[in-house]
């Protein structure tokens, strides 16, 4: 291991994040943010950037000092915030409001605390020493290589000190993964789907073109004596499908461009954005598959010779 820390909040976990009012010094807004609490060395455990000020430390006591994320600071209007009050407005037992004060003594980066669906909100951390060093979680950061080895030792030092409670653990990358199984879940069935109904139009496809082919026999033939090439032949016949894939792509851009922008992408506060070269490649692609679905009858009908044709005819 190269460090441990406890939490009573880890990123990823939205009920771990209870709501808090503050009110900057100097203010009369009061804005509620999202709050963490969390050990003094939980920090460098799990990789925030601390922007300006300190973390929070064993050697103080940080029971009522606090530290805001960016978008916290912006949202406050706090110019300078190290060592300036923020106000904990709370409601006591007969509802009314209870001003704690507390010490801004840091500022940490932004980072993503609940999930990627969601932009970056206003964030105050605060120490576990407000409620007398608790903790929920224990967090490891594990050298890669000897994730075994240190689970088992974990687990033999949890079992000595709390043998009356189960060990239980898991990984923070999974943890998060999880959040997004529903979409992942939902690419595959529409990559599988997508590819059936690929397929099933290359069928039809390829029997059109046959049928198409089987009637301009004789116009082939007489092309054929008249001096045309094979290459001439296979554009001829690809001209017409050609055609169609062009209608059809012109009239499926919008849907396809609508859905994605106002159905899907629109839940994510962190997307891609649709470009013109997805749609030219895509649309690429769908005429080369019918390019080279048709291309075997045009060839067959090109190739075959013209004699034969204008007899059967």
């Amino acid at each position: 291991m190269s460090g441990a820390a406890g939490s009573l909040a880890i990123p990823g976990r939205e009920n771990d994040f209870f709501g808090a009012r503050f009110q900057p010094e100097g203010s009369s807004e009061i804005l509620t943010t999202k709050t963490m609490i969390v050990a003094d060395n939980l920090a460098e455990v799990m990789g925030f950037e601390l922007i300006e000020g300190r973390w929070f430390s064993e050697d103080t006591n940080d029971s009522l000092n606090i530290i805001l994320n960016e978008s916290a600071v912006k949202a406050m209007g706090i110019q300078n915030p190290i060592g300036r009050k923020l106000m904990d407005v709370r409601a006591d037992a007969d509802g009314n409001n209870v001003v704690v004060p507390f010490v801004i003594i840091g500022v940490v980066r932004d980072f993503n605390f609940i999930s990627l669906r969601d932009a970056v909100t206003p964030l105050t951390l605060q120490s576990n020493q407000i409620f007398n060093g608790a903790n929920k979680y224990f967090v490891t950061r594990i050298k890669a290589g000897q994730i075994p080895g240190a689970i088992k030792s974990i687990e033999a030092k949890w079992k000595e000190l709390n043998p009356e409670e189960i060990f239980k653990f898991s990984f923070l990358d999974e943890d998060l993964d999880t959040q997004y199984k529903g979409e992942q879940q939902s690419g595959r069935m529409f990559a599988v789907f997508a590819g059936l109904a690929i397929f099933v139009s290359c069928i039809g496809l390829f029997a059109l073109s046959a049928y198409i082919t089987s009637l301009r026999t004789k116009e082939i033939g007489v092309r054929k004596v008249l001096g045309s090439s094979v290459t001439d032949v296979v554009l001829l016949l690809s001209k017409d499908f050609t055609k169609m894939i062009f209608i059809a792509f012109i009239l499926a851009v919008p849907v396809a461009w609508y859905a994605m922008e106002t159905w899907w992408l629109q839940n994510f506060a962190y997307r891609i954005n649709i470009s013109v070269w997805m749609i030219l490649v895509s649309g690429g692609a769908a005429l080369l598959i019918a390019w080279v679905t048709v291309s075997y009858q045009s060839i067959k009908a090109a190739v075959q010779n013209p004699i034969g044709a204008l007899r059967s005819e």
